[in-house]
């Protein structure tokens, strides 16, 4: 019975958001437009040019069995640090080189194949999939222009997760990974199974449907972005957050126009990029939650990596 009553309750709650969403829509098109447009032109200026490339690159090596051969210089200089797989290494550098959303997507495709734990999976998406480089220095630096140095900025978006990964390593999962870690040591590497033109139309179409979800994703959490807009815009504080919470861009955008400068301001900007947005993680869930990869500890760990990213800048802007 209590069950059934949640499950009412919940059906009820999601049915009058969508009729809000609706008549939001509906009665406030041009407003809703602007919203979307802000999302689809970060897509195709942005994510487009920056992410493409490397989503075609990065099938076509798990799809001819490759990876392993080309994280192999990674590795020897990686692997005193993380001591894991070889595919765990991969998984790091292509999250940490290309962003969102190409770690969960590595990630979910070697769990998927079987060659990492869920264990070593869920261990990875806690500190791997972060918004990429291409996006700070397109966007977040020469949009926002946060009251940084590029190193500074990469330190705090990049460093500490890095850092955050290496103490979760040898912390909560120590045990488990050390045992992964021995395993692969004893086992071969499986060779290629697929030559490069063979693999190279399933790694295009595959790119192509990656990003376009990607830009749906981000239109349709742009132009989600009038609900709050609507109802929430007399409290700055509340409107800030609930934008920010929505979509990372759009959310920049409002705490770079509304917060004055300072030290409040720059607060907010790191947390918003380093939260990531809604956008980001629904996206994350829809590869993760066919393969029941945790989503409460992949929420639990942004909030923390968020928390303490907030925390180094706010000291760093203190000793200054």
């Amino acid at each position: 019975m209590k069950k059934l009553r949640k499950f009412v309750l919940k059906n009820i709650f999601l049915t009058a958001f969508f009729l809000l969403v609706c008549i939001c829509f509906l009665f406030h098109a041009k407003k809703t437009s602007e919203f979307a447009y802000i999302g689809l032109n970060t897509w195709f200026e942005q994510m487009i040019i920056s992410l493409f490339p490397f989503m075609v690159f990065m099938n076509l090596l798990l799809r001819t069995g490759l990876s392993v051969t080309f994280i192999r210089p990674f590795y020897v200089l990686l692997r005193p640090l993380f001591r894991n797989t070889p595919d765990a290494v991969f998984v790091i550098f292509f999250g940490f080189l290309c962003g969102f959303p190409l770690g969960c997507k590595s990630v979910c495709s070697f769990y998927k194949q079987g060659r990492i734990s869920k264990n070593n999976a869920e261990y990875l998406l806690c500190f791997a999939n972060n918004i990429g480089p291409a996006y700070m220095t397109g966007f977040f630096l020469s949009v926002i222009h946060p009251p940084h140095s590029a190193l500074a900025a990469a330190f705090f978006l990049y460093g500490i997760p890095l850092l955050y990964g290496l103490f979760l390593r040898y912390t909560l999962y120590r045990k488990s990974l050390d045992e992964e870690y021995a395993s692969c040591i004893r086992q071969n590497q499986t060779p290629a199974t697929h030559s490069l033109l063979s693999a190279l139309p399933d790694a295009v179409n595959d790119a192509l449907s990656q990003i376009a979800m990607l830009g749906g994703y981000m239109i349709v959490f742009n132009a989600l972005r009038i609900v709050p807009h609507l109802l929430l815009s007399d409290n700055r504080i509340c409107y800030i957050l609930s934008q920010s919470l929505l979509e990372i861009s759009g959310g920049l955008l409002c705490v770079d126009s509304l917060l004055p400068e300072g030290i409040l301001q720059t607060l907010a900007v790191y947390a918003v990029f380093a939260f990531n947005g809604l956008c980001c993680h629904f996206q994350s869930f829809s590869l993760m939650v066919p393969l029941q990869l945790s989503g409460k500890k992949y929420m639990l760990h942004k909030t923390i990596l968020c928390s303490i990213t907030v925390i180094f800048v706010w000291l760093y802007e203190m000793l200054k």
